[in-house]
């Protein structure tokens, strides 16, 4: 009997860590080319100083610098409360296109609105040209992003 219950508790420990590590946000990808790595997260705070919708296709709330990381910062739009640690963010790299889609967990807890800065970095991408695709709500970023020579 002692034996099935250290071999049960064996077993929730290497489930557990399986489900706590698929988990992160800071994912590395195998590619043909190398790895991958992404990490994202929220900038804590509301950021007011930004609108809350773009005016026009070019007035975003994006901005990238390109180097050995990619390194892109973009606005999210939620309720103001909580301020931190609400977005989650998936991705999925396809030949020369990055999809990013952003979820907020913690949606209408309050009646007022505030703009959020996604941080988003990925190392180990083998091209110098990318299409940056962003899905929040009803809301995208269609960016293209480039390495300098």
């Amino acid at each position: 009997m002692e034996i099935i219950i250290k071999l049960n508790l064996a077993l929730f420990a290497v489930i557990s860590f399986i489900y706590f590590s698929s988990c992160s946000e800071d994912t590395p990808t195998k590619t043909g080319e190398g790895i991958i790595n992404f990490t994202a997260y929220q900038i804590p705070g509301c950021n007011s100083h930004y609108p809350l919708e773009k005016t026009s296709q070019e007035d975003t709330c994006f901005s990238y610098t390109f180097s050995d990381t990619l390194k892109v910062d973009f606005c999210v739009t939620g309720n103001c409360c909580p301020d931190s640690n609400r977005f989650v963010t998936s991705h999925n790299i396809v030949a020369d296109t990055i999809f990013i889609t952003v979820s907020d967990t913690a949606a209408n807890l309050c009646q007022c609105d505030c703009n959020y800065i996604i941080h988003i970095e990925i190392s180990g991408l083998p091209n110098n040209r990318y299409i940056f695709y962003c899905h929040y709500l009803d809301f995208e970023y269609n960016e293209l992003v480039i390495r300098p020579k």
